[in-house]
């Protein structure tokens, strides 16, 4: 652009006309009464900017200060009057409203269609080459630029912009009329209207515009990528907030439509972390590993057996029911010589394994010659087990079970000092690290008592 001829003159208040390439679309009366109080007190302190325009002034930057100078019933003002040509005035005149803050985005957007308008760029044409410049200004693209690019590149630098800021702002104006003035209403940044504005879908559009305003930026991005790319089920959960964005993310790296639906049904009985999520999916994608002899479960308790014939003499024990039968549970008690069994479990019932039941299980141990004892007040509320669910903090849980339930001297009460030892500790989970029961057992070590986990 060449340099402006500058001229500071008085100029007549009804000699100066509003900028016709005004990308403003409202004043708000209320702030142009205001700033007409502070031009009674103290005048007009910043001089507007014009150029001539046949008999009269036409406005470049500032008609804002011009209403509200009428309004304070002023008959002159000071103006700073330039040679500028059409593009050369929606230019000044954009920069000058992009730097106020109260301009909407899509009044923003539309100014700088404008600009590109006049130097005979479209605006679809003028995103995309803005979108390839940022790419190239980033490193992720790698080529030269055309030299219809450099063209345009010229009169981006004029702006002031970033070349990816432009290319959101352009972005907007992809929406239909009633969809510009419905996030306008919203008050959704350009940002976020900008990753809306890719849906092509209208329905998915519309939806996610009226979620938007209680989502976060990013989360305005992902779920868009997310309504065009997920499968119906998935697209649908995330629009209905059933699930979060991150979550969907988690469900959408398998492929296999089986896999993503179950994934979808645990998604939605919990609100989950990413990497709780990821915890809580192992069981459906973990591959099975099948051996040539027996079960692996076999094999452990083969092994136990073994070893259970060689170690040396234990005070306690802990033991899990998972991945056991009823057999191999009390077999195992035997061969640890064990007398007692203390269930630890918060509710000793088990929906897939009545013999683990409380009664079913004292009844048959009683007539195999050991004695059982339920400690209820060792176990685990299910509120706290489903937050270990949802999140896979097991540092929280061990941390909650031993300031709250071990921290109340439980091992020391009479009815569990006085039980017939060796004890064996009961609870659900094969992994005795991945179960309350192991805290219960570095307590009992702390107190000079040696135990294993059969």
């Amino acid at each position: 652009m060449s340099q402006s001829k500058l001229e500071v003159k008085m100029l007549r208040i009804d000699e100066i006309r509003p900028n016709p390439f005004q990308p403003r679309e409202t004043f708000s009366r209320e702030d142009i009464q205001e700033l007409a109080n502070t031009i009674k007190k103290v005048g007009l302190l910043q001089p507007i900017s014009v150029r001539k325009h046949g008999n009269t002034y036409q406005i470049i930057a500032g008609e804002r200060r011009w209403r509200a100078s009428q309004f304070a019933n002023l008959k002159e003002i000071p103006a700073i009057i330039k040679d500028v040509n059409d593009s050369q005035m929606m230019i000044e005149s954009l920069i000058e409203n992009l730097n106020r803050k109260d301009l909407e985005p899509l009044e923003k957007a539309k100014g700088l269609a404008e600009v590109y308008r006049i130097a005979g760029i479209e605006s679809h044409r003028a995103s995309t080459m803005l979108n390839s410049l940022a790419g190239m200004e980033s490193g992720v693209t790698k080529r030269g630029t055309t030299q219809e690019e450099k063209d345009l590149q010229k009169i981006a630098d004029l702006v002031g912009l970033s070349y990816d800021y432009q290319y959101r702002l352009l972005s907007q104006l992809r929406l239909p009329s009633t969809e510009q003035k419905r996030v306008t209403e919203l008050q959704l940044g350009y940002e976020k209207i900008a990753s809306i504005s890719t849906i092509e879908e209208e329905d998915d559009r519309k939806r996610l515009i009226e979620i938007a305003p209680s989502l976060e930026r990013d989360k305005v991005k992902t779920v868009s990528k997310i309504v065009k790319k997920a499968s119906k089920p998935i697209k649908e959960a995330v629009l209905k907030r059933e699930i979060e964005p991150e979550i969907a993310e988690e469900i959408m790296k398998f492929d296999e439509p089986e896999i993503q639906n179950k994934a979808l049904e645990i998604a939605k009985k919990g609100v989950y972390a990413p990497e709780g999520f990821r915890t809580r999916l192992e069981q459906l994608t973990r591959p099975r590993i099948e051996l040539p002899t027996e079960p692996f479960e076999t094999q452990v308790f083969n092994k136990a057996i073994w070893n259970l014939d060689r170690v040396g003499k234990f005070d306690f024990f802990t033991i899990g029911y998972e991945k056991k039968t009823l057999e191999q549970f009390i077999e195992l008690l035997k061969k640890a010589r064990v007398r007692t069994l203390v269930d630890v479990r918060a509710v000793p019932r088990s929906m897939y394994r009545e013999e683990f039941n409380k009664e079913n299980l004292a009844r048959e141990l009683e007539r195999r010659g050991f004695k059982y004892k339920h400690f209820p007040n060792l176990g685990v509320k299910s509120e706290i087990r489903e937050k270990l669910a949802e999140s896979g903090d097991f540092d929280f849980f061990n941390n909650w079970y031993d300031e709250n339930i071990l921290s109340g001297k439980a091992l020391d009460s009479k009815d569990f000092v006085s039980l017939d030892y060796p004890i064996a500790i009961m609870c659900v989970e094969f992994d005795p690290t991945r179960c309350h029961r192991h805290r219960i057992a570095l307590a009992l070590e702390k107190k000079g008592q040696k135990g294993i986990d059969l």
